[in-house]
């Protein structure tokens, strides 16, 4: 009887052994699951985000060349007109340039 009764505990211990690594081995492949879900959550969100700027970059982009296109634009229409000024208006804009170049002059210059 005392070997059948060793038979059965050393039965009993193993299957409590089996058990134990059955469970372990089930919260360890949870625990990946969980895991490799949680990797590919921030995966997907880092692609959101790096599309988002993405996107938000083309769009300032865009807007800097726009404004750039304007400021070109109203650069030539100023450089037009007072093309044209100094062309119907020589005098003028040789005094212009005249009190201009005097006024630098006596800011630049130290008094003593």
């Amino acid at each position: 009887m005392a070997t059948a009764n060793s038979a059965t505990q050393e039965k009993n211990g193993t299957q409590a052994k089996n058990n134990a690594q059955s469970k372990a081995h089930n919260a360890v492949d949870k625990a990946a699951e969980t895991a490799h879900k949680g990797v590919d959550g921030a995966a997907a969100a880092a692609e959101q985000g790096h599309e988002r700027v993405e996107a938000m970059a083309q769009q300032i982009s865009a807007q800097a060349h726009q404004i750039a296109e304007t400021a070109r634009e109203q650069s030539e229409k100023v450089s037009n007109a007072v093309g044209t000024y100094a062309k119907e208006n020589p005098l003028k804009t040789v005094g212009f340039a005249f009190l201009a170049g005097a006024l630098a002059a006596s800011l630049l210059c130290k008094r003593k």
